[in-house]
């Protein structure tokens, strides 16, 4: 009697189990990459202020008729003093805000050498960052992961809602 029970049950309980080709369905699988040569996006509008005068904003035409000081296949970055002359002059600081109030400083030019750009990522956002010129884009972007590399240690700030240019006082 308890082996046909166990047969029934077994019988039963059968058609609950999957099979693994049915698993495949319900797994989550990650979206598709973006495209490569993303556009900045089209409501993209990050107000300038130098040395304390409202001077216009940076627009997504602006971007797309700019071209960028260093790309590859993935990104652009534009230097700041490409889209703000005003911010050419050594001694500089660029301030870049959030729309949240946090800010970052870049001094340019740095110790260090690097430079503040504002960077169109693959995935179409606009960060501003520092970059060495002479390696604007090391391998470490986007090879951290599982392996436990470092990745970018270099300040920066994304969404940007505002560049403030200053120029500290000649003696």
């Amino acid at each position: 009697m308890a082996r046909w029970l166990i047969l029934v049950l077994a019988v039963a309980f059968a058609p609950a189990c999957s099979k693994a080709s049915q698993e495949s369905e319900t797994k989550q699988w990650p979206d598709t990459q973006p495209p490569k040569n993303m556009p900045p996006p089209a409501d993209l509008k990050i107000g300038l202020k130098v040395h304390g005068s409202e001077k216009g904003s940076i627009t997504a035409d602006m971007l797309n008729t700019t071209k960028p000081d260093f790309v590859d296949a993935e990104r652009e970055a534009w230097l700041i003093h490409t889209l703000v002359p005003d911010a050419a002059a050594p001694g500089t600081t660029v301030e870049a805000v959030s729309p949240a109030g946090v800010s970052i400083k870049f001094e340019r030019p740095s110790a260090a050498g690097l430079e503040p750009v504002l960077f169109l990522t693959r995935r179409g956002e606009i960060i501003v960052s520092a970059i060495d010129p002479k390696d604007p884009f090391p391998r470490y972007h986007g090879q951290g992961g599982r392996l436990h590399r470092a990745g970018n240690s270099l300040p920066q700030m994304g969404p940007v809602a505002r560049l403030e240019i200053t120029r500290a006082a000649t003696p």
